[in-house]
């Protein structure tokens, strides 16, 4: 089971958070509570097993001071944040969202294509919100200025499901304009908002996961584990690629794939051993002067950091 495990955790896990969301649309009556209860009751204490009975790096088992950090990012950045930005745009761009319903008709003279099967709904959904956060996420790593925030992301020292959460949170909201900014103008419906959540939720914890995980022919459709592991290497040619958050579509159009297929990832996290550890203080770095970290002057003096 050990052997099989690898290859079969992450499509059973999300297919199943799939069928359980969908069947909660009924007795929820409210779908935007179905991811919430997915997470909770499905993905996490899966999460919790895959990651004690098969994981990827032992060393990575161990705490490294940092579990209540990630617990605080997770319920704070990651629960109640969108969802309070989410309110504020669908107030703020309510006028935007009937004029677009009302002007813009891409499928059969809709500017959302409810008439489509869900399943492919969710496909348009994860491509629309993709590429705008593929390219926020490059440019965090490319421009000092949005790298000091993002820093904070990859001040991990080791992957485990809990600091896929570990966001600054005003680099939370760079990234939630690009994902949900389309689904509000466009009027998506709130069960392919629900699937969306519930899709970009399970890869988001399994792309940070601790986990044995081999997905083959899908490294090329998902931004998983295998991937991502290098974007957090502290090699920067290696850090700078995979910037997919559930998808690796557009890194295979942009040229930013990597896939070393013969060798696992390095040491990963940022070069500066004095970046912050706890919360507070990593919510007040990006705002400090001098050089945080490895590309705060990469743009201009990229040799100083080229390492084999």
């Amino acid at each position: 089971m050990q052997r099989i495990m690898p290859y079969i955790a992450f499509p059973l896990v999300l297919s199943g958070g799939l069928v359980a969301c969908y069947l909660l649309f009924t007795p929820l009556e409210n779908p935007a509570l179905a991811p919430f209860v997915v997470m909770i009751a499905w993905t996490i204490p899966w999460m919790i097993w895959l990651e004690w009975w098969t994981p990827y790096r032992n060393v990575w088992s161990e705490s490294h001071q940092d579990v209540m950090t990630d617990v605080i990012y997770l319920f704070l950045i990651q629960s109640l944040w969108p969802r309070l930005l989410t309110a504020f745009w669908m107030t703020a761009l309510a006028s935007a969202t009937i004029w677009c319903s009302e002007n813009l008709q891409f499928f059969s003279g809709q500017s959302w294509p409810h008439q489509w099967p869900l399943a492919l709904q969710l496909v348009l959904a994860l491509l629309l919100a993709e590429f705008g956060r593929y390219w926020v996420h490059r440019w965090a790593h490319e421009l000092s200025f949005l790298w000091r925030f993002h820093a904070v992301h990859h001040s991990v020292e080791r992957l485990y499901w809990l600091n896929a959460a570990r966001f600054h949170p005003l680099e939370k909201i760079l990234l939630h304009i690009p994902e949900t900014l389309p689904f509000i103008l466009l009027g998506a419906n709130a069960e392919v908002l629900a699937l969306y959540f519930v899709t970009t939720g399970i890869h988001g914890l399994f792309q940070h996961s601790n986990i044995q995980l081999k997905l083959g022919p899908l490294n090329y459709v998902f931004a998983m584990a295998e991937l991502h592991r290098f974007h957090h290497s502290k090699v920067i040619r290696e850090s700078n690629s995979n910037y997919g958050n559930n998808l690796i579509v557009w890194d295979l159009v942009f040229g930013t794939f990597y896939w070393p297929k013969d060798r696992e990832v390095g040491d990963i996290g940022l070069l500066n051993p004095e970046y912050p550890k706890t919360f507070l203080r990593q919510c007040s770095a990006p705002f400090h002067k001098g050089k945080l970290d490895k590309p705060a002057d990469y743009a201009t003096n990229p040799e100083k950091y080229q390492q084999s």
